[in-house]
């Protein structure tokens, strides 16, 4: 639920001043509104506690009448527009971290692999894992061909979101086998144009 939404309830905002300063946010300055993405519910608590710092009160009537001060006005975008700005830059370090984290298993796994392949060995467990998944996508493909299974219902549903499930383990596979995909290239990419975590 976006946040338009959730303060578009006239009953909730009537229940909850908390909201209602949140609103008076988003009429004084609607297009912050766009500033701020699925997390309505944590943007209601910060607008409303900008709008009350601001204005120094918790009724949303005199939060409005003191909000027709444009200076008031500018610091409430200020403040918005910094705070959606801190959450976009904290989601973005919680991606680099998850990032950076995975190609780090994935050089970690390699370099494994290559200690095999020079001990004369190979990885016995990836390869049954591979065929068990290339067996998995043919026989649930061939189940809903042959069995006549129709994807609409319930067991052609599960069908499906199994194959899909095994196809995405499958690419996965030949992603690590053959170093990486387009994803892989637009990870490197963003880590290198990511400023430093922390700063």
């Amino acid at each position: 639920m976006n946040l338009l939404d959730l303060l578009g309830d006239a009953a909730a905002i009537a229940a909850n001043p908390i909201a209602g300063l949140a609103k008076v946010a988003l009429d004084v300055v609607p297009d912050i509104a766009s500033l701020f993405g699925d997390d309505a519910e944590k943007a209601v608590g910060k607008l409303a506690d900008t709008v009350r710092a601001i204005t120094g009160t918790d009724d949303p009537d005199k939060a409005r009448e003191a909000l027709a001060d444009p200076n008031l006005v500018f610091q409430l975008r200020s403040q918005a527009q910094g705070f959606a700005h801190a959450e976009r830059m904290q989601q973005m370090t919680w991606a680099i971290t998850t990032l950076t984290a995975t190609l780090v298993d994935r050089q970690n796994t390699r370099a494994r692999d290559s200690e095999f392949i020079k001990a004369g060995r190979g990885n016995t467990r990836a390869n049954v894992l591979l065929v068990t998944a290339g067996l998995g996508i043919v026989g649930g493909i061939g189940f809903m061909v042959f069995g006549n299974v129709d994807g609409n219902t319930a067991v052609g549903g599960c069908i499906i979101s199994v194959v899909t499930l095994l196809a995405g383990k499958f690419a996965t596979a030949f992603d690590f086998e053959f170093g990486g995909s387009a994803d892989s290239e637009q990870t490197r990419t963003l880590l290198a144009q990511a400023p430093p975590i922390g700063k």
